[in-house]
């Protein structure tokens, strides 16, 4: 496994397409790592682990699905 390439949240924000409060709801409800802070105190994740979040919540899960 690779290293994670860790990103402040308005970096990854910019990379997947979504506002920085929608990541940061992620971190606090632990749907995503929080990865600690960068010299700025930003919050820092995993831009990988963000990319398959993002990927998976516009994945139809249809459970009735025959």
């Amino acid at each position: 496994m690779s290293d994670p390439m860790i990103v402040d949240i308005y970096a990854a924000a910019l990379s997947v397409k979504q506002r920085p409060a929608t990541i940061r709801k992620w971190v606090n409800r632990g749907e995503l790592t929080h990865h600690g802070y960068d010299h700025r105190r930003r919050v820092v994740v995993d831009l990988e682990e963000l990319q398959a979040l993002v990927i998976a919540k516009q994945t139809p899960q249809d459970v009735n699905a025959a």
